[in-house]
């Protein structure tokens, strides 16, 4: 089965489930009703034997009914109060979770890029992260009342036992409850259930006795049916409760491999934890299992589970049935993690380097009667120098911010223009600064985007944090994440982000064929994501531009085919490439933008090419070939200094 027909499948049984609740509750009026129907009837029938046709009292069922409704209903109201007044947070620090946001190690800031990952590939806002420190279980659970106030807990045991993939796997889990709406749909039930248990509660307290020690007759009467049906009630909403979270718990396993693409991940995690139930290590230590059962990864076995039988999981996500995968401790590198957010190398800093470095392999510019070489843009026109000049005066942290999100913002997309409405409301120029980037053409949106980026890298870094969050929600607003969306997201990280020294790469040779073969493969897994943009877009000839790039260093051998890779490994090979000797990057970006111009008519970039090979070198630190430059306005020197 495909897993949007799963995703479908699973939706309608949610729904016929929820009928059944209200089927439940209508069972149980009517139940009441009955009982004390027949209780009356029979007792008025023994004490009035004569007295021919019973009449019931005034109001009979009505009052009955406003009684049963009255402790589902109200209790539900109450109890569901309760729950959306302690939070996401409380739930998570109440389970002994510590929030994560300056990561201790590497398998911390996995889990955050892991996190910022799925944010952007499911378009929902960034919960916030706690880690469960004492918890050696592979386990994790989503919590709070809506996707703005969600909050993902993962155990220690996770970060240690998972993969990368396979922690993808698990976050996505817990981003598909919240994307599919699961966390107060698990609030509501929890509270219908408890209000139900209040019909059974209600009929205990009118059996009891009172402060004199004595019972009441119509207790004694009455008691028992509000007894019988509230506990019978409530065993069935229990039940209930159970079956619609096992059909959420497949929902959110189908919308996980939705989120990465990949089987793998997911399927990897729920083996592993397959294997630590048959080995008895699944228990939590801190965190109340059973009481929390709907919302973890995955809760105790019983007659009332909340999840389906993890053979049963792994059989839908890999397609066949395979066995429990052992879970040991794995060796955390470092070197295959980016950090969270990579800080620009400061101009001053990659002045020297760049002079020395930036025709380390020659581009000849000889004179070209032919005019087939690239040729300076062409100066531009009124409107765009007017709005250069407005944009140039721009000043404060709103107004900059205003103006690098509707830089990034997909031209004609009303649901990422409402998101840029929502970023900047309350700045009462926000309109007239974006009717001002409309008007700059393709050649000056990116190097206005790389000057703002330059100034705003100035700021405080939760303020620079807050502009790449706001980023994030306006590109993902659509529900689309494009290729040129992810490299402008990771540009935003790169340049806004922790600001650390760079690492010094050894190696001084400028041929890549010199790498080692994992190191290739990184680069042409990177060479395969730009595919989708350069030479124009379209998979034939992004495919041949992929192949004429990669045949320059892959001696003696088969070029691998361009697998299109997803978000984790563009992240993995990008981290991979930042980490080749410097002499090496401006390399790679020639080789690529040597090869674009050859596949291109008249040696001429599109502007999508030329964006994507432009960030591409601004996240490689690599400066930028004549010819590339070429293809943009060169902005005055006053407003490119920030002065």
């Amino acid at each position: 089965m495909r897993f949007r027909d799963q995703q479908h499948e699973t939706r309608r049984a949610t729904l016929r489930l929820l009928a059944l609740f209200g089927l439940l509750l209508v069972a149980l009026v009517l139940a009441v009703n009955a009982a004390l129907c027949a209780l009356w009837w029979g007792g008025s029938a023994l004490l009035l034997r004569d007295s021919g046709f019973l009449y019931l009292p005034p109001l009979f069922f009505e009052t009955n009914t406003a009684i049963v409704l009255v402790f589902v209903l109200g209790g539900c109201g109450v109890e569901t109060l309760r729950l959306r007044s302690g939070g996401g947070a409380h739930v998570a620090e109440w389970a002994g979770g510590r929030e994560l946001t300056d990561p201790r190690d590497v398998t911390e800031r996995r889990l955050l890029n892991i996190v910022d990952e799925m944010a952007l590939a499911s378009g929902l806002p960034r919960p916030r992260i706690y880690l469960l420190e004492r918890e050696q279980a592979i386990n994790a659970f989503a919590t709070g009342w809506s996707p703005q106030e969600a909050v993902v807990a993962v155990t220690r045991g996770a970060l240690q036992r998972l993969t990368r993939d396979e922690l993808q796997g698990l976050v996505a889990h817990e981003f598909g409850h919240i994307h599919n709406g699961d966390l107060r749909l698990h609030m509501v039930l929890l509270a219908l259930v408890w209000g139900l248990s209040l019909v059974h509660g209600y009929g205990h307290r009118l059996v009891d006795a009172g402060e004199d020690g004595r019972r009441s007759v119509p207790g004694v009467l009455v008691g028992p049916v509000f007894i019988a049906a509230g506990g019978l009630g409530w065993i069935a909403g229990r039940m209930l409760q159970a079956a619609v979270s096992r059909q959420r718990e497949l929902l959110a396993d189908a919308s996980a491999v939705q989120f990465t693409r990949s089987r793998d991940g997911l399927g990897g995690t729920l083996r592993k934890i397959w294997y630590q139930v048959d080995a008895h290590e699944a228990a939590l230590l801190r965190l109340p299992s059973r009481l929390m059962a709907g919302q973890l990864m995955q809760a105790p076995p019983g007659w009332l589970s909340t999840h389906p039988p993890l053979a049963e999981r792994v059989r839908r996500v890999c397609g066949r049935v395979l066995a429990p995968l052992a879970a040991p401790v794995l060796a955390a590198g470092d070197a295959d993690e980016p950090r969270r957010a990579s800080a620009p190398v400061p101009p001053a800093a990659l002045a020297p380097a760049a002079a020395s470095i930036a025709y380390a392999v020659a581009m000849a510019e000889t004179h070209d009667p032919s005019g087939t070489l690239p040729q300076p843009r062409p100066t531009s026109d009124d409107d765009e120098r007017e709005a250069i000049d407005r944009l140039a005066r721009v000043h404060g942290p709103g107004e900059m911010r205003a103006v690098l999100l509707a830089l990034i913002a997909t031209p004609g997309s009303q649901r990422e223009r409402r998101a840029w409405r929502d970023e900047t409301r309350g700045l009462s120029t926000a309109d007239a600064l974006r009717d001002e980037v409309k008007k700059l053409g393709a050649a000056a949106r990116l190097p206005w985007l790389e000057v703002l980026l330059g100034r705003l890298a100035r700021a405080p870094l939760h303020d620079r944090q807050d502009v790449v969050e706001a980023a994030r929600r306006v590109m993902a607003a659509d529900g689309q994440v494009r290729p040129i969306d992810r490299l402008h997201w990771l540009a935003l990280r790169h340049r806004l982000g922790e600001a650390r020294p760079p690492s010094p790469s050894a190696g001084t040779s400028n041929d890549l064929a010199d790498l080692s073969e994992s190191a290739l493969m990184q680069v042409a897994r990177l060479t395969a994501f730009l595919s989708r943009l350069v030479p124009d877009g379209e998979l034939e000839t992004g495919t041949a531009w992929y192949q004429s790039v990669m045949k320059r260093w892959v001696r003696g051998a088969i070029v691998p085919a361009p697998e299109l890779p997803d978000a984790d490994e563009v992240a993995q090979a990008l981290a991979a490439v930042q980490g080749l000797p410097w002499m090496l990057r401006p390399v790679l970006v020639r080789a690529w933008l040597e090869a674009a111009l050859a596949a291109s008519p008249l040696n001429r970039l599109s502007d999508g090419a030329a964006d994507a090979l432009r960030l591409a070198g601004l996240l490689l630190d690599s400066p930028m070939p004549p010819e590339l430059a070429r293809h943009y306005i060169e902005l005055p020197a006053a407003i490119s200094s920030g002065t």
